[in-house]
């Protein structure tokens, strides 16, 4: 769904007031009714609605790395990215968390939202629109995470997958995510608990199966379904492949990462297959996940604040 669908829709809104944004041609920009509020649309398809435009710059110079990462623009790099690929499956989760990132895209309503907090620059499904703070490949809409342009309960379902660990303020966004989705939508959520230090252009947190499930429940949120994602081994491999880039010599740590990350990939990941089916794999696990349902208000419910 695009900028324009979800402004006629009624779903955009100002981050600041929450007022109702309308696409205005003319203008090429997103405004209030009153038109006290505008804000512009870069090449003239993904709106920038961030409210701190100098928090947004430090994050999008800084977060280089993490597009250079996924869609790296060096000819040798992409070559070598592709020859990694066709050697490995698709990706290393545990089967409950496909299946339940599948489950929130069940249904055949054409209208649905299904916003990505933090997504960009891959789209894991093409229903997804990405929101991210920088304007990276595939993001459909510049804005913070802790203060989404939409209004409540807007959205069908959210994603949202390695981004709490970059966010200093996570139950915020945890509560903005709550008040867009609707009455029984649902989020998942996928975060680290055994990786290293990764800054884009920070990281605050990781997240234990136990940690990442309260999360969600103080903010009145069901949990439907929870454990390991990607499990202990992918953890092991990625420690040791962090510890040889990070403190041994380059002349001796990028041949032996390269050697340790190709056996990693093609030996010892792979078991993974069978550890995920043990009760404690969370013990060790690279990530977990989540499958969340807003619960729908009751008269004698309050709205839950922001932490």
């Amino acid at each position: 769904m695009d900028f324009v669908k979800q402004a006629e829709t009624g779903r955009l809104v100002s981050p600041k007031t929450r007022e109702r944004l309308f696409y205005d041609e003319d203008s090429s920009k997103l405004i209030t009714q009153d038109k006290t509020e505008s804000y512009s649309v870069l090449n003239g398809k993904v709106p920038v609605m961030v409210i701190d435009p100098e928090w947004a710059g430090e994050y999008a110079d800084s977060s280089r790395q993490m597009v250079n990462e996924y869609m790296p623009e060096n000819c040798l790099k992409i070559f070598l990215r592709k020859c990694v690929e066709s050697l490995r499956e698709k990706d290393f989760r545990s089967v409950a968390s496909i299946e339940a990132f599948n489950s929130i895209f069940e249904g055949d309503d054409d209208d649905r939202l299904f916003l990505s907090v933090g997504g960009g620059p891959q789209r894991p499904h093409p229903a997804l629109v990405n929101l991210n703070i920088g304007p990276f490949p595939n993001v459909d809409i510049i804005a913070d995470a802790h203060q989404l342009p939409y209004g409540d309960e807007s959205v069908d379902a959210i994603y949202c997958e390695a981004v709490l660990e970059h966010l200093q303020e996570p139950k915020n966004a945890i509560a903005e995510m709550w008040r867009v989705l609707k009455p029984e939508g649902r989020v998942y959520a996928i975060t680290p608990f055994l990786q290293a230090y990764h800054g884009y252009p920070y990281h605050f947190q990781n997240y234990t199966l136990t940690g990442h499930t309260y999360a969600f429940e103080s903010l009145g949120f069901d949990i439907v379904a929870s454990g390991p994602c990607v499990g202990p081994m992918n953890a092991v491999v990625g420690v040791i492949s962090t510890f040889m880039k990070e403190y041994l010599p380059k002349i001796i740590g990028v041949p032996l990462r390269f050697i340790w990350e190709m056996v990693g990939l093609m030996v010892l990941k792979p078991f993974d297959k069978l550890l995920l089916k043990r009760p404690n794999a969370y013990v060790l696990a690279s990530t977990t996940y989540l499958l969340a349902r807003k619960k729908p208000v009751v008269e004698t419910d309050k709205p839950l604040e922001k932490a």
